[in-house]
């Protein structure tokens, strides 16, 4: 399996365009230590064997789940590959191999064409941008349309972080979401949404504690930062990325997947559910969602950020 590493000054990634088009390992210089962020397997056949526990990967054209690997656009019915029991689950591009485009010192562009074949019904290419600064990676997905189709679309990053970054500290994590979604048993949102509160309340960047969240969040105005101690992660986005998903009920990590839409936003925009980020691809205007992931110590910068122009 070929591995693309990416190094600045005091960041450097691995990325496996045959696995997905994911991030292996992030890792940042602290304190004269490399230090990784990202749950990593020790066997790489393991990426293409559980494609969904490791690293970080974009999700496209869709994150999250599909209900019944079902939706509908423009009068006509689709359906998608089932992988999560009756659900499609965090689109195609997790499951593919991308083509490698463009590869320097520190970036890659990363690129893979969606056709029947490959379980998406429109024509589609998804380019997967990647790149290393001295504290920070930038990512960016862009998702086009072939052959003049038009259709809806969604994208996000599905990053496992580890909870040992600073070893004996519970991280904290903090997401300024104005909404929170319902969720049914099997993990598809019900379109209900309500204030997250209780212990889906991470407004104040609370330890993660004993939460055992899979959780939906929307209105996300402000970076999301996550904190190992005196480690901080801002994750800063486009103003198109105004949803994240939290995950926190492995032992082997916790995820903070900023996102452009709620899970199974197809079919709840098409029941007329407003606010669910859902974008139309047309072939004139692609879908381009980016986010900016950059880290500190207490020390040395002590503010959160602010948006991505």
């Amino acid at each position: 399996m070929r591995l693309i590493e990416l190094a600045s000054a005091h960041t450097r990634a691995t990325v496996a365009p045959e696995a997905g088009g994911r991030l292996v390992q992030i890792e940042v210089l602290e304190g004269g230590v490399w230090l990784p962020l990202l749950v990593a397997p020790t066997e790489l056949q393991s990426l293409l064997d559980e494609p969904l526990l490791w690293g970080c990967y974009p999700m496209a054209p869709w994150p999250g789940r599909v209900d019944q690997g079902r939706f509908s656009w423009r009068g006509d019915s689709f359906e998608l590959p089932r992988n999560d029991g009756p659900h499609s689950i965090h689109g195609r591009g997790v499951y593919l191999p991308w083509e490698v485009r463009e590869v320097t010192a520190t970036s890659c562009r990363l690129e893979l064409d969606l056709a029947s074949s490959d379980g998406w019904p429109f024509p589609t290419v998804v380019t997967h941008d990647i790149a290393v600064s001295d504290a920070a990676i930038s990512l960016r997905i862009t998702v086009a349309s072939l052959e003049q189709a038009s259709f809806p679309a969604g994208v996000g990053w599905h990053p496992w972080f580890r909870r040992d970054v600073r070893p004996g500290v519970d991280p904290r994590v903090r997401v300024a979401a104005a909404v929170h979604y319902e969720s049914r048993a099997d993990l598809v949102p019900t379109g209900a949404t309500m204030a997250p509160e209780g212990e889906a309340d991470l407004r104040g960047g609370p330890q993660l504690g004993a939460r055992r969240l899979d959780d939906f969040y929307g209105g996300v105005a402000e970076p999301m930062t996550v904190r190992w101690g005196d480690l901080r992660l801002t994750m800063r986005s486009s103003a198109n990325v105004g949803h994240a998903v939290v995950y926190t009920r492995s032992p082997r990590g916790f995820c903070v997947e900023p996102q452009t839409c709620v899970p199974d936003a197809f079919n709840l925009a098409a029941r007329g559910v407003e606010g669910t980020g859902l974008m139309v691809v047309e072939p004139d205007r692609p879908l381009v969602a980016e986010t900016v992931w950059e880290w500190a110590t207490e020390s040395t910068d002590d503010t959160d950020g602010s948006r991505v122009d």
